[in-house]
């Protein structure tokens, strides 16, 4: 199949690309005029120059395509706090992303969404696809607004739409620089003493650039949503990793204490990777960051 991925040259679109290859489809890749493109160059057929908040750019993208991956974000607007143009350029423009597909007859638009459309958790300790959606940030109202629009194109107009949630996805970024915890390995590997209070849930960025790539063609994913998360995280065990891995001597402070408050309910994702074949998209634990840490020490960072 053609597929449209927007956002194609950065952290997720990168490892979407390369996938969407190695399943046998083509890929027409929206990149802006300032984009490093050498990484995905033998993974994309075509590229379409601009951003997906660009009406006659939008139409380009998406004409006589089988499906769109729409994977970008415009993060100026949000990181200034300029509301408006947020407004504009990424939850319009990403409506009228959704809309030129419909026109230009393509089935299916498969949405990346995030576990930032919860924040304030109102049933139950454990959050099921069907949990009220009530962010905290613009990101993630952004998303949350998206995802009914996304159910009313199926319900109205056929198309297949699915929603995709993962939590922070770590992995070795095209960018170095913003692999996740970068730093944190880095002083660790080196020995440093390490005092972080933080955690979080995590998904491996593999795992998301093989489910969106897996939903390409796949019926029945119409109108679903799903949770892509893995575990839950206190970044002092990164820190802890690393040191098994190097046998640095760094001094590690216990900052972990009783775990999440709450966790993602993930039975659709998983059972959606059993019928493709994935037995080990969100099951890496911290076999997965353990490896993870090898590959990115062994860039150098």
């Amino acid at each position: 199949m053609l597929v449209a991925l927007t956002g194609a040259s950065g952290f997720i679109g990168s490892y979407t690309a390369k996938a969407l290859v190695q399943a046998g489809h083509e890929v027409r890749a929206l990149v802006r005029e300032s984009s490093r493109r050498d990484h995905i160059e033998s993974s994309v057929n075509q590229f379409v120059v601009g951003t997906h908040d660009e009406l006659h750019v939008a139409h380009e993208l998406v004409k006589g395509v089988d499906a769109v991956i729409h994977n970008s974000v415009d993060w100026q607007p949000l990181r200034r706090d300029d509301v408006e143009a947020h407004f504009r350029g990424n939850v319009l423009g990403t409506l009228n992303l959704l809309e030129a597909a419909r026109q230009a007859g393509c089935r299916q638009f498969v949405f990346v969404s995030s576990v930032a459309t919860h924040h304030e958790i109102v049933t139950t300790p454990t959050i099921t696809e069907t949990h009220p959606l009530w962010p905290a940030t613009l990101y993630g109202a952004y998303k949350a607004a998206v995802e009914p629009h996304l159910k009313a194109y199926h319900a109205r107009y056929g198309m297949n739409t699915s929603a995709w949630r993962p939590a922070a996805v770590y992995g070795v970024d095209p960018d170095l620089q913003r692999s996740q915890w970068r730093g944190l390995i880095q002083r660790a590997a080196a020995g440093e003493k390490i005092d972080i209070d933080r955690g979080g849930k995590i998904t491996h960025v593999q795992d998301v650039a093989d489910a969106l790539t897996c939903a390409i063609g796949d019926e029945q994913t119409a109108g679903q949503i799903y949770n892509l998360v893995d575990q839950y995280l206190y970044w002092q065990r990164v820190a802890e990793l690393t040191k098994e891995v190097t046998g640095s001597t760094a001094e590690i402070v216990d900052r972990a204490e009783t775990g999440p408050t709450n966790n993602f309910d993930t039975t659709k994702a998983e059972t959606f990777f059993d019928r493709h074949g994935n037995t080990t998209a969100l099951r890496r634990g911290e076999t997965g960051v353990r490896d993870y840490i090898r590959a990115l020490l062994a860039t150098a960072v």
